[in-house]
């Protein structure tokens, strides 16, 4: 079965303001079996531009485990926070599942 990955590109507006979101998103990614691949760091763009300045990718056991993740409640109101303090892009990608 394919797994499930959020990928975000996302620019800060209000660091400080956007500190509950990372905490509580943190604890509902490990509630549904997610695991952080990539949580901002040190990023080089070697082709192209990169409109913003973190990245993160948070793998879970399938797209429809992401779904529910992202569809949660919790989670609905969580990312108003995000929403509210930062600008960016947010996918939602089925991983490859290679033929045998």
């Amino acid at each position: 079965m394919a797994k499930g990955y959020i990928v975000g590109m996302i620019t800060i507006n209000d660091p400080e303001a956007y500190k509950p979101y990372m905490a509580q998103t943190s604890a509902l990614v490990e509630e549904y079996g997610g695991r952080y691949l990539i949580r901002g760091g040190e990023m080089t763009v070697a082709e192209g531009d990169m409109p913003h300045d973190r990245f993160v990718v948070i793998e879970f056991d399938s797209p429809e485990t992401v779904q529910k993740f992202y569809t949660d409640p919790r989670y609905v109101e969580t990312r108003k926070i995000r929403q509210d303090n930062s600008s960016g892009t947010i996918l939602h990608i089925t991983g490859f599942e290679p033929q045998s």
